[in-house]
C-alpha cells in the first residue's frame, strides 16, 4: 500500500485525523486487491485501471491493522498496513514534516522513497531475496544476467530505464512484476540511482 496526500506526501501508512471524515480514492497498478480496516468496518475493492472510493471517520485515536482481503497473487499475505489515527494538530504537524526538503541530498531522497514508493517490498538491501533482486552490490555488475541470455552492466542508465520501464529488461530467474514508476520527477529518479549506488559503496574499504 501506499498512500499520497494532497500536498505530494507520500507513505506506508495511512494517517489520518480523529473525529473528521476522510475519504481515500485509490486504484491498483496490477489486479485487484481489498481495501479493508476491520476496526472501522470499512471494505472496499481497489480495481486496476480505474477510480474506486470509501468514506470513513475514525473516533478514536491509536493504531489499526489495514488488510488486503482480496487474493492477489504469492505475497498476499504480505500486503498489510497500517493506520494510525492522531489529533488534527498531530495530523498537519506530521503533513509539514513530511513534505520533502529542496535541499534535501540525493541519496536521502532516494532513501526516503525507497520505502514510501514501496521498493522494500521487493528489493532488499543486505543480499537478501525477495520478489526482486536485492540492491546490494547491484550498481557496478558488468554481467548482470537477464532472462533472454544476455548480460548488462548496472550503470545510472540501466537503474534509469529500470525505475521508468520496469519492462524493458527482466532479470534471469525473476518474473515481470514492478510496475513503471514514470510518474516520478527527474530528481526523484536520481535520488533513487543515487541510493541504489551507495549500496554498492557501503561496504568498500576507507582509505
Amino acid at each position: 500500500w501506499l498512500f499520497e496526500y494532497p500536498n505530494g506526501v507520500t507513505s506506508d501508512t495511512l494517517v489520518v485525523p480523529a473525529n473528521q471524515p476522510v475519504k481515500t480514492t485509490m486504484s491498483s497498478q496490477d489486479v485487484t486487491h481489498s481495501f479493508f480496516v476491520p476496526a472501522f468496518r470499512v471494505k472496499q475493492d481497489v480495481l486496476p485501471n480505474r477510480y474506486t472510493s470509501v468514506w470513513f471517520e475514525a473516533t478514536e485515536k491509536g493504531t489499526y491493522d489495514l488488510f488486503c482481503t482480496e487474493y492477489c497473487g504469492r505475497n498476499h499475505s504480505e500486503m498489510n498496513a497500517t493506520v494510525k489515527v492522531v489529533s488534527r494538530e498531530r495530523f498537519d504537524q506530521w503533513l509539514e514534516e513530511s513534505s520533502m526538503p529542496e535541499d534535501i541530498p540525493l541519496p536521502d531522497l532516494g532513501e526516503r522513497l525507497y520505502t514510501q514508493q514501496g521498493c522494500q517490498a521487493c528489493h532488499s538491501l543486505d543480499g537478501s531475496d525477495m520478489v526482486g533482486p536485492t540492491w546490494e552490490g547491484l550498481y557496478g555488475k558488468t554481467d548482470h544476467q537477464m532472462a533472454d541470455g544476455s548480460t548488462v552492466t548496472v550503470d545510472e542508465n540501466y537503474l534509469r530505464e529500470s525505475i521508468l520501464q520496469s519492462g524493458a529488461k527482466i532479470v534471469q530467474g525473476y518474473q515481470n512484476q514492478m510496475p513503471s514508476y514514470a510518474n516520478l520527477s527527474e530528481k526523484e529518479v536520481s535520488g533513487l540511482v543515487e541510493f541504489i549506488k551507495q549500496q554498492s559503496d557501503k561496504d568498500s574499504p576507507q582509505e
